[in-house]
């Protein structure tokens, strides 16, 4: 009962027939070498085949032309977009001007709010005489 496993394990048979172990990796030669069955029966005609570039071809082009147009339309955004960020700067150097000028507006009538108070103002003791 100490046989090792090999002896009581039947061995293996490989697809030609040969078994597993010592020389199993054989390639065998001659007779004993099946020819695989050619995968496709058929060959197709030249005409299927002048068919399948013509819409290869046909479908490359589409898609092309597709790309171009997509790159044009992104060109025309991106020169938008140019035009959008100028329109900006103008705007908020407008809107800066606007700033510094409500600013000096408004400097401009607490100075007078003063100058109207001062005419304006009485002291007392002017007022009891």
């Amino acid at each position: 009962m100490t046989a090792s496993r090999l002896e009581m394990d039947p061995p293996l048979s490989t697809p030609t027939g040969q078994t597993s172990g010592r020389g199993s990796n054989h390639i065998p030669t001659g007779d004993t070498m099946k020819e695989a069955p050619p995968t496709s029966s058929k060959v197709p005609s030249d005409g299927i085949l002048e068919e399948s570039v013509s819409q290869m071809t046909t479908v490359l082009s589409n898609i092309i032309e597709h790309h171009a147009r997509k790159n044009q339309r992104l060109a025309s955004l991106e020169e938008d977009l140019a035009h959008a960020k100028l329109e900006e700067e103008k705007l908020k150097a407008t809107i800066e001007a606007l700033e510094k000028e409500k600013s000096e507006m408004n400097a401009r009538v607490a100075l007078m709010e003063r100058k109207t108070s001062m005419i304006c103002w009485k002291p007392r003791w002017k007022a009891f005489r």
